[in-house]
């Protein structure tokens, strides 16, 4: 079999994969009204995007740890590959809820997953008014629901082996709702990693390291420009030591 028939039937399989146990996690969620939410964060979602790396040769190295303590927190993360949703979701964090890009919800078997385990959808940034209601109602919700939120720093990009461009939402959210900020860093290797390519797997290793927990304790809302750009040198610098190269 070819290299691209036997990807294209690996990716026929993810997908069948996909919707079969997102379906199941949906219906348990809806049957009870949100109660089994974190039963599917924490067994059902993690079982299934280990398998489904496990399908496409992907080996998952996780953190023994769960840095989620006391508190409540923004747990963020680099995005240089599609795969990285599959790695984050396998970590089984409950009480978390997920940020994805409404530009994902056309990859319908995904968005059957997010939904089991309450992932919520940022309008894109062409969408300003909206985008900036969708926060204002999220952080309302963080205060008054104690949750943490999980969401990339990057946000849409294309996808390359680097550090992207840090937006501002996420860390504003951060600040208002004094969350401290938990930096999970996700190595995938350059040449196992498909950046783009639906249709491309190659089998490798993606680790998650638990980087040092940043306070917003003394961040200032004027100054958040600095603040992200802080973050991302933390990236940066975890990106050069771990690649042995030299990003800007």
């Amino acid at each position: 079999m070819s290299t691209s028939l036997k990807n294209i039937y690996q990716l026929v399989i993810v997908f069948t994969v996909m919707t079969i146990t997102g379906l199941i996690a949906l219906l348990l969620r809806i049957i009870s009204l949100g109660l089994l939410t974190n039963f599917n964060r924490k067994y059902f979602i993690v079982y299934s995007s280990k398998f489904t790396m496990f399908l496409v040769g992907i080996k998952l190295v996780l953190p023994d740890k769960n840095p989620i303590q006391e508190g409540h927190y923004f747990i963020t993360f680099n995005h240089n590959s599609y795969l990285d949703i599959f790695a984050l979701t396998a970590l089984g964090y409950t009480n978390t809820v997920f940020l994805l890009s409404e530009i994902t919800l056309r990859i319908i078997p995904l968005t059957i997953s997010a939904l089991a385990i309450g992932t919520v959808y940022i309008p894109q940034k062409k969408s300003e008014k909206r985008r900036m209601k969708f926060f204002y109602k999220l952080e309302k919700k963080i205060v008054e629901k104690k949750i943490n939120v999980a969401g990339a720093s990057e946000g849409v990009h294309d996808h390359h082996h680097g550090i992207d461009k840090f937006n501002r939402g996420v860390y504003h959210m951060a600040k208002v709702c004094n969350l401290n900020i938990i930096p999970l860093f996700i190595n995938v290797p350059k040449e196992s990693n498909p950046f783009n390519k639906y249709k491309y797997f190659k089998r490798g290793a993606i680790q998650i390291e638990i980087l040092e927990t940043v306070s917003t304790e003394h961040w200032k809302i004027e100054n958040l420009d600095l603040h992200v750009q802080e973050m991302r040198d933390i990236y940066v610098r975890k990106f050069n030591q771990t690649h042995q190269e030299k990003i800007q």
